[in-house]
């Protein structure tokens, strides 16, 4: 996780909301950046995705590696994407660069991912101010870390899954929703902050721990560790 890259983003969006503007206004587009990271033989991907700030979208479907936009309209905003293979795992790494004096008011910035569904992946997320759409349903994932700053984070874990793994997400200011699959067994660990928690269609253990229904006799768990800031958080169940 990269908190400290990150904060200097969030403290700039709570200031600039705080003068009475709530939303990123945006700005002609200057740029695009087509996103195909081809296959290999890797067997295994670790996926990175740091946003500073505008608007992300992740979902399955791609017949690359990872495929998609990113369009922006400041030449600070031009994305890094790298790419490296050692043996059968494969790295992903998508960042922008350091955006000291830009207006926040002038900027746009949307991400358009998808991720092949291929390969076992073990996906990081790291938001600022951002509004962020995660629909991961029909990925392998094997672990998946979210750290959002300052917007809506929505998070779509829904559907069947094969193997067991386990999700880290630490939210800052704003709503989030996080959807969850109820064919599977689920476990929900909140560490509670300022903000509030709805957990709908889960049994609770006491001290911020739940479970769904299918917990008790799953071969297959999700573990759901999740760390809150200022604002309120809901976990529901896909069906």
């Amino acid at each position: 996780m990269k908190k400290t890259f990150f904060m200097g983003i969030v403290i700039g969006a709570v200031v600039f909301a705080t003068a009475g503007c709530n939303t990123i206004v945006s700005g002609d587009v200057k740029g695009e950046t087509s996103i195909s990271i081809k296959k290999d033989e890797v067997k295994q991907l670790d996926v990175e995705l740091n946003l500073p700030v505008g608007e992300l979208m992740v979902s399955k479907g791609a017949e690359e590696w990872v495929e998609g936009s990113i369009e922006y309209n400041k030449k600070k905003l031009e994305p890094e994407v790298i790419y490296n293979s050692k043996g059968k795992k494969g790295e992903v790494i998508i960042e922008q660069g350091n955006l000291n004096n830009l207006n926040l008011s002038e900027i746009k910035n949307e991400w358009n991912l998808e991720l092949s569904e291929d390969v076992p992946m073990n996906l990081s997320v790291n938001s600022g101010a951002s509004s962020t759409e995660l629909d991961l349903k029909g990925l392998k994932l094997e672990k998946l870390d979210v750290e959002a700053g300052v917007g809506e984070l929505r998070i779509d874990l829904g559907g069947n899954w094969e193997n067991s793994f386990e999700t880290n997400i630490e939210t800052g200011v704003g709503p989030v929703t996080i959807i969850l699959p109820s064919e599977v067994g689920v476990k929900i660990k909140s560490e509670k902050g300022i903000g509030t928690s709805n957990v709908e269609g889960f049994i609770s253990q006491g001290e911020g721990v739940y479970l769904n229904e299918a917990y008790e006799d799953a071969d297959v768990i999700l573990t759901v560790n999740t760390e809150m800031g200022i604002g309120e958080i809901t976990f529901k169940l896909d069906k």
